[in-house]
């Protein structure tokens, strides 16, 4: 599916969320599919008017990752779950506080189990995209941690960073690039 096609089912997913839950964001919504997220699922960002406080930019980017992982049905509910956080915006609440869960539970959006807790378990899923893995850290006793990103350098250097299970300091561990 090319990306302006998947952009279009969005664009109705908002449209039907609209209509049926009575909310109206009057600017234009920026959809974009991306190729590279793979930190998270789906991202929005805003922007307000400094001197009205008024919400005018909103860009939902979404992983394209997830979609050719987990297919339609879940790309959608992590949509909607990026639709509540704007619709939660705008009436003044906040990240994943509860006025966001209740918003997500009833658009028929996702979001991990821990966020979700026992009151919203419908809602919960734990489907994530794969991050890229470029650098893998081998700690002596055996331990693993594998990094998309090449850990600072003023951690690889401090002895004061240590693996939690054998304590043996970074500057010990094996670096190794794999991407």
């Amino acid at each position: 599916m090319q990306d302006y096609q998947i952009e279009t089912k969005l664009r109705e997913v908002y449209r039907k969320l609209e209509s049926d839950f009575n909310f109206r964001y009057k600017n234009y919504i920026e959809i974009v599919i991306s190729k590279r997220l793979r930190c998270s699922n789906g991202h929005i960002t805003y922007r307000r008017d400094r001197a009205t406080g008024e919400i005018t930019d909103v860009k939902i980017t979404m992983s394209k990752g997830l979609l050719e992982e987990f297919g339609w049905e879940r790309f959608e509910k992590t949509f909607k779950h990026e639709v509540a956080h704007l619709v939660n915006r705008i009436n003044g609440g906040n990240n994943h506080d509860e006025s966001f869960k209740r918003l997500c539970q009833q658009f028929g959006g996702s979001m991990s189990s821990k966020k979700a807790g026992c009151k919203y378990a419908d809602c919960a899923d734990n489907g994530y995209v794969k991050p890229f893995v470029k650098w893998i850290y081998t700690c002596p006793c055996g331990y693993e941690k594998k990094m998309a990103n090449r850990m600072n350098r003023g951690k690889r250097g401090n002895p004061n960073y240590r693996c939690g299970r054998c304590k043996n300091t970074l500057d010990t561990w094996k670096e190794q690039r794999v991407g």
